[in-house]
């Protein structure tokens, strides 16, 4: 999640430095777009959101000159969040009347949509309400539970479970690790941000303002950091992530990098930029989720970026770095 404010500030960063792993630029909108988070369906194809726009846009990365397509344009919002596919083909969606400037949702206006892809034509339906939510972000899968779903508040620093079936909402997660915390000028009051289950059942996520990656048993409790930004200014910031099949974690860090946390065998993990720069970058320019493709080997190690500038930028992880 980026702010206006930022973004302009970020796009004032003119820093070069050589990608560690090959990247290309698979789409650059010609009008400028902060794309938001993206998800692979199981046809390889992208389906990619923005706080700038109610719809949700779909790509064919292997497409010679690749689109933004419309899929669905949801009623009573200006902007979406978090997608995640909770069922095979059928996705949970955030949406709201945003505002781009201030960077928070009409309180109210909170919907977490499902939208079904599993036929020719898109069956959508609201879900569940958050009504005092100003900022439900990120969106997470929760194994073993097809009908829910987690998702980050980052201004109010809690995770909650949705059941997508139900429209039931209940707070999960609360505490001083995924709030805030005490913001410096300019203030950007974003905490938890991006959040998945890990293959050892635990909530990885995200936090912003804190400079933080960690994680937290589902069921509450203490909370480990793996890793920080260390003595960030207000630019620097962790967003969305994803694991790889390695159980190695990539982090889109603001303003230009992609963060690679590695987990060793005696429990600890280590940090280093796969990508990019922290100081900025034009390998990556602020970038905002990831996502890995699906399909044959190459699909599988090709990390999907978008960008607050309207890119979406292919990362060949295999290779060697």
């Amino acid at each position: 999640m980026v702010r206006a404010t930022d973004f302009l500030l970020l796009l004032s960063l003119t820093g070069c430095v050589v990608a560690t792993f090959p990247t290309h630029v698979i789409y650059q909108s010609p009008t400028p777009i902060i794309l938001e988070n993206i998800a692979v369906r199981p046809s390889s194809k992208l389906l990619v959101t923005s706080i700038q726009s109610p719809t949700l846009f779909t790509l064919d990365p292997g497409a010679a000159n690749a689109t933004l397509d419309e899929v669905y344009t949801f009623p009573n919002s200006s902007g979406l969040t978090g997608i995640v596919e909770y069922k095979p083909d059928v996705y949970a969606v955030v949406t709201s009347i945003f505002n781009v400037t201030a960077a928070a949702a009409i309180r109210g206006s909170v919907v977490i949509w499902s939208i079904d892809l599993t036929s020719g034509s898109p069956v959508a339906r609201p879900a569940a309400r958050i009504p005092e939510s100003t900022l439900t972000n990120g969106l997470a899968s929760f194994p073993g539970h097809p009908d829910l779903v987690l998702a980050s508040e980052s201004y109010l620093g809690v995770v909650y479970e949705v059941n997508m079936r139900t429209g039931a909402v209940h707070v999960k997660i609360r505490g001083p690790a995924l709030a805030p915390g005490p913001p410096a000028p300019p203030a950007i009051p974003i905490g938890i941000n991006g959040l998945h289950v890990g293959l050892d059942g635990l909530l990885y996520f995200t936090n912003s303002l804190q400079g933080t990656f960690a994680r937290v048993p589902l069921s509450g409790g203490a909370v480990k950091v793996l890793g920080d930004l260390g003595s960030f200014t207000h630019t620097d910031l962790y967003d969305d992530f994803a694991f790889d099949n390695k159980g190695r974690a990539w982090v889109a860090t603001h303003p230009g990098a992609l963060q690679l946390f590695i987990p060793l065998a005696n429990g600890t993990w280590v940090q280093r930029t796969a990508v990019g720069d922290l100081a900025g970058s034009t390998v990556l320019n602020v970038p905002t989720a990831v996502a890995f493709g699906r399909g044959g080997a190459l699909e599988k190690r090709t990390l999907y970026v978008t960008t607050a500038v309207g890119q979406i930028v292919a990362v060949d992880t295999g290779a060697k770095a």
